[in-house]
């Protein structure tokens, strides 16, 4: 009992509450939120935000970021159609092999970072820029047409008329993670990594193959994302995930993980991108303007650092608490 108090009291708990809260004010006013076709097209839309959270939650465990998430997706995603389409290659082979090709474009990000010393976020804003390139020079930004159906059906199918593959694959992701971050000797290299890197240093963790190794990761499930939108869409559009990187950088936060690295989960991920796909959800149910989500989405973005600020900075959180108690006593004239 004290687990589930305690949970609820994390950023994660707490945005696990608002979620719910704003579901359900949704299905009285609309009556259709609480159904199985939204749960399922909402869940299914979430998934590949959530994948991609993932891939950005264990970066900003080292105290790092990465910035390539989205178009690293949109290569693999790229190479997956081109493989099946003009080289007519077994669907499941190709989702195998353009998925692995995450893993070098995620090893270049952690050697240009390790090696020179390079800050995260100028590195992956150059790569995201470079891998968005290669997209639009090969595909000249016209689509990638003629994919199989088989494709189709293994990243949009079904379970039940309920329950989506992807979710399913989100899922069984986000439990290997977990068993990764939590039960081994890597996973403990992370959090030390993002806890403090000298002490890492000191104590004999290699902090730079570890970090190489993360943006393996980050790089392999960013891929993975991006090839599986293309295999439900039946096609290779250069927009594919255009707004995962900023949806994967708010799942994360808004399930907790923090922003100067050591701390959160896969777990708080997935309620963070819920969070998201709830609002995204409720906009279109109420016929609220689309143009009002990214304007709800920055100002979620903006609460999510805000939080993130107040959990991890103690000054600020001091100055805080003090202006807090400051307000309570004048308003109740102690």
């Amino acid at each position: 009992m004290n687990k589930v108090i305690n949970f609820f009291k994390t950023t994660a708990g707490m945005v696990l509450i608002v979620t719910l809260l704003v579901g359900v004010g949704v299905q009285i006013a609309t009556g259709n939120f609480f159904t199985a076709y939204n749960i399922s097209t909402l869940t299914r839309a979430a998934s590949f935000v959530i994948i991609v959270g993932f891939a950005q939650t264990i970066v900003l465990l080292t105290g790092g970021i990465d910035l390539s998430v989205a178009t690293i997706g949109s290569v693999c995603g790229m190479a997956n159609a081109i493989f099946m389409v003009q080289y007519g290659m077994n669907p499941f082979l190709s989702i195998v092999l353009t998925t692995l090709m995450g893993v070098p474009l995620g090893a270049i990000n952690g050697f240009f970072i390790t090696k020179f010393k390079l800050t995260p976020f100028i590195v992956t804003l150059a790569t995201m820029e470079i891998y968005q390139g290669v997209v639009y020079v090969v595909t000249k930004g016209m689509p990638i047409t003629g994919m199989p159906d088989s494709a189709g059906n293994f990243a949009d199918g079904v379970i039940g008329g309920v329950l989506p593959n992807i979710v399913i694959i989100m899922i069984i992701i986000c439990v290997l993670l977990t068993i990764m971050l939590k039960k081994t000797r890597f996973g403990r290299y992370i959090y030390a990594l993002g806890g403090n890197r000298s002490c890492a240093k000191i104590v004999g963790i290699p902090t730079e193959r570890v970090e190489v190794l993360v943006y393996c990761l980050s790089g392999l499930l960013s891929a993975f994302a991006g090839v599986m939108m293309s295999c439900k869409l039946e096609s290779f559009q250069a927009t594919i995930g255009e707004s995962w990187q900023m949806g994967s950088i708010t799942a994360a936060v808004l399930g907790g993980t923090s922003m100067l690295g050591g701390f959160g989960s896969a777990v708080g991920t997935i309620i963070g991108g819920l969070l998201t796909g709830v609002i995204s959800t409720c906009i279109t149910l109420l016929r609220v303007s689309s143009y009002w989500e990214t304007i709800v989405t920055g100002v979620v973005v903006l609460i999510a650092i805000l939080i993130d600020a107040v959990k991890d900075n103690e000054a600020f959180r001091e100055k805080f608490h003090k202006r807090f108690k400051r307000n309570k006593k004048s308003t109740t004239g102690v």
